[in-house]
């Protein structure tokens, strides 16, 4: 009898010590939020993928309607090729701010790359009507035109996405010229 009132305590301690809520998350810690996301970027642009993923993980937790937080988890997830998880977060990104037209023009890409072009086009058109020169859209855009060998509509927004400042891989360019694409410099 003993030993099973003994259980019972700790068990009951174990349930109360889960039942803490976490620190780190909380109205007080929203503040903190930003500070997280911007050691992320520091991160990521060190090519520290997995540190800055923790900072972005922890925005989250410092403010669960944070939205730069979860735009930084998907940034890194499209990085790391994770499609998945990236358009997961980039959903989360866009329940929180509907405004952020990169998370409409990098959902759109991860979109195309899993071959959801319908939605993809959806979501790319999304962050043009925002920004009409969104330049990762149009790029995305030249990319789906060349998967289906459309070159004429390939070299309108590869044309366009060079307008407005996106770089082009040269491998990309290369077949968009061997397919009589006229790039603009």
């Amino acid at each position: 009898m003993r030993s099973a009132i003994t259980i019972l305590i700790l068990l009951s301690l174990t349930l109360l010590i889960r039942a803490e809520e976490d620190v780190l998350s909380g109205p007080e810690m929203k503040k903190y939020a930003p500070d997280a996301v911007k050691l992320g970027w520091k991160y990521f642009n060190q090519g520290d993928y997995d540190t800055a993923l923790r900072r972005f993980k922890m925005a989250i937790r410092h403010d669960k309607d944070f939205a730069p937080g979860y735009y930084g988890v998907a940034y890194v997830y499209s990085t790391q090729g994770k499609l998945d998880d990236a358009i997961q977060y980039y959903r989360e990104t866009l329940k929180r701010d509907k405004t952020h037209v990169y998370t409409y023009a990098n959902l759109g890409y991860a979109l195309l790359q899993k071959e959801q072009f319908a939605e993809a086009l959806q979501m790319l058109d999304k962050a043009i009507e925002i920004d009409p020169k969104c330049g990762e859209a149009h790029l995305s855009y030249a990319n789906y035109y060349a998967s289906k060998q459309d070159w004429k509509n390939a070299e309108q927004s590869i044309n366009k996405a060079i307008k407005y400042g996106q770089k082009i891989h040269p491998e990309f360019r290369s077949m968009l010229e061997k397919n009589g694409v006229k790039i603009v410099q």
